[in-house]
Parts: C-alpha cells; sequence; structure tokens
C-alpha cells in the first residue's frame, strides 16, 4: 500500500507594506499587505534540530530506521520552509545530518538528499534547475522562464487538496496572461490521467510528467527534490529565486502579485 502524505496548510505573518500612492481625499492612504517570512533565530534552529534528534532517537531497530524516520524529516523540512535560514544556522544544520550519516550509514544517501535540500532549495536560494519532458515528450526546462515570476507546483489530479488549487491556477492564468507570468507543474499522475485532467480542468500552463507507473509519488523530479508531500508549492520571482514556500489558495494569489510588482518594467522606446 503507498503511503502518501498531503501538504498542511501554512500560515505566514503579515506585514505592512509600502504605501499606496497619496491620494487628495483628505485620509491617510490605506497601505498595502505583503506576506513576510521571518527570519529564524538560533534558538529557532536549535529547537527544530532537537526536536527531530529526539523522534528519529525512538526507532531502535537498523531495518526500520529509516522507514519510521521519513515523516520527520519531513516534518523537519516543511518548518525550515517557514523561516529563512541564514549561512551558519545551514552549517549547523549541515553538521547534525552529517553525524546522523555517520550513526547511519546504510542510510547515507537518503540522509544525503535531506542535506542537498536543505542546501538547494531554500528561501532566498535560485531554484535548481529542472529539465524534463512535457505530457507530449517534448524537453523543456524551468530556466526557460528566468524572467517571469513563477509558481511551481508539486501536483496530481489524484490528490484532493491539488485539485483545490486549480481556481486559484486557472485565475492566475487569465490576470497574468500578457503579464511576465507563469504556471509549471512536476505532474505525478499516470499519463493518461495527467492528460485527462489538463482538459477536462482547462489547466492551460505547462507541465513535466514525472509518473512512474509503479508508485506515481517517486518520479525523478520530485525524488530529486525531495518531494514526499502533495501538492509541494515554490514561488519564484523574476530572478528564479524561491521567494515563498506552500502558500495556498488566497496567499497564493497574494505571494504572486507582491512579486510581479518587483518585475522590472519594459523600456519604452525614445
Amino acid at each position: 500500500m503507498k503511503t502518501r502524505i498531503l501538504m498542511p496548510f501554512v500560515v505566514f505573518v503579515l506585514a505592512a507594506g509600502p504605501a499606496l500612492a497619496q491620494e487628495d481625499i483628505g485620509f491617510k492612504p490605506i497601505p498595502s499587505r505583503d506576506i513576510v517570512v521571518p527570519a529564524f533565530s538560533d534558538a529557532d534552529v536549535q529547537d527544530l534540530i532537537a526536536t527531530l534528534d529526539a523522534l528519529v532517537a525512538h526507532e531502535k531497530a537498523p531495518e526500520k530506521w529509516l522507514a519510521s524516520s521519513r515523516i520527520h524529516f519531513w516534518r523537519f523540512s516543511n518548518r525550515l520552509d517557514q523561516g529563512i535560514v541564514t549561512p551558519s544556522q545551514e552549517a549547523k544544520i549541515h553538521e547534525y545530518l552529517d553525524g546522523l550519516a555517520r550513526k547511519h550509514p546504510a542510510h547515507a544517501e537518503y540522509l544525503g538528499t535531506v542535506r542537498a535540500g536543505i542546501t538547494a532549495r531554500r528561501i532566498g536560494k535560485v531554484a535548481p534547475e529542472i529539465t524534463g519532458k512535457d505530457f507530449d515528450g517534448v524537453e523543456f526546462k524551468l530556466s526557460d522562464y528566468r524572467g517571469k515570476v513563477v509558481v511551481l507546483y508539486f501536483s496530481g489530479d489524484w490528490c484532493g487538496p491539488c485539485r483545490g488549487e486549480y481556481p486559484y491556477q486557472r485565475l492566475m492564468m487569465e490576470l497574468y496572461q500578457d503579464r511576465p507570468f507563469a504556471i509549471v507543474s512536476v505532474n505525478s499522475d499516470t499519463l493518461d490521467v495527467a492528460k485527462t485532467a489538463k482538459v477536462e480542468k482547462k489547466l492551460t500552463y505547462r507541465s513535466w510528467w514525472d509518473g512512474d507507473q509503479k508508485d506515481t509519488t517517486k518520479g525523478p523530479i520530485a525524488t530529486a527534490w525531495n518531494v514526499t508531500g502533495w501538492p509541494t508549492i515554490y514561488l519564484l520571482d523574476h530572478k528564479g529565486t524561491i521567494r515563498f514556500v506552500n502558500l495556498r489558495a488566497e496567499d497564493v494569489l497574494k505571494g504572486v502579485k507582491q512579486l510581479m510588482r518587483e518585475v522590472p518594467k519594459p523600456q519604452t522606446a525614445r
């Protein structure tokens, strides 16, 4: 029986952004509301490491250790997605994971993927390249969309919360159809299901097909990105930098609107 983990909703702190242009109506303008990702304190990171360490220590049987620990590593990574990790904090996490790999050498490869995810796929980092084929077997890359605000979904029609994002995806495609914006997805359905859902649900954006006939959640792209929860959602700015992770529904609309304000306006000919 396959285990599929569904991502929880993520709450971000809202803070007042720059004021809107002054209107001559007597009142001060209403400030915009931007999504702000807080920075972790050293104590926050140390507490996350200590919590993870206590959880993975519960399983004493070496042959069962990884199977029972995967959920804890996923939750650890999910918590890290809710804040900004400094280089020194990242080094502390690496030190801890390297120690676990020495303690559990049979699982060093898996722990290496967790470590790589912390290094490469955190908020503030340029998103790693994705190269794969769409539903028609045509290859394309994530970097093809550099210069645009990108919402990257790891999704599948089998996943109820993923389907719940479809109305917001269609709305964004309509709102920003003539702007430097794109949605792309890494699809974890079987190919037939993926193609049918694309048409029936009117999902006009491009997708990598990452399904596997034995286990649709373990395609090569999802595995490389260490994605074990659906949906997983990354918002990238026009420079390709990861700015938000796992914003859902109205929050993803807010995040995109915020990042669209940062896109340089095209130069007009003189």
